[in-house]
């Protein structure tokens, strides 16, 4: 198995809930900064997406919780690439986020696609896109479907 890539956070006052926990909601938050900071590493910044007039979207997102998450500092979160269509224009990823102690908090899995911004229609993006989901680090089980 590849490593995924993995980026730490600071638990932040604001993701907590009355219960002095992060909120349930937080952790996609997070998951989903995590997946536009590894793009914009790749090289597909905003900007670039913006010329492309392209963007990701989510068809699901689940989240399944382990442990509380709370102040005590910061969370890692690792993404890897699960199933991709060859053109790259249908993805998943997986991402789990431990806390500072490394005791797993949860595991959240997204399935995705690219939505033309103009015309509001899913799309097959360039082959540099499909290019960079193939090259990124994949989990074990990892599916390669083929284009419709």
């Amino acid at each position: 198995m590849e490593q995924p890539l993995t980026k730490e956070f600071e638990v932040k006052w604001a993701d907590l809930d009355p219960n002095r926990h992060m909120r349930h909601s937080a952790y996609n938050d997070y998951a989903a900064h995590m997946r536009v900071k590894i793009l914009e590493e790749a090289g597909l910044t905003m900007a670039k997406m913006e010329s492309l007039k392209m963007g990701p979207i989510l068809f699901r997102e689940e989240t399944k919780f382990y442990r509380e998450v709370g102040m005590e500092g910061s969370i890692t979160i690792t993404a890897a690439l699960s199933k991709s269509r060859s053109d790259g224009s249908r993805w998943s990823f997986v991402h789990e986020m431990y806390r500072q102690d490394g005791i797993k908090a949860a595991t959240i899995e997204v399935d995705g696609a690219w939505l033309d911004i103009e015309k509001r229609k899913l799309a097959i993006p360039p082959k540099e896109i499909a290019d960079l989901f193939l090259s990124m680090p994949k989990t074990e089980n990892f599916t390669l479907e083929p284009s419709k």
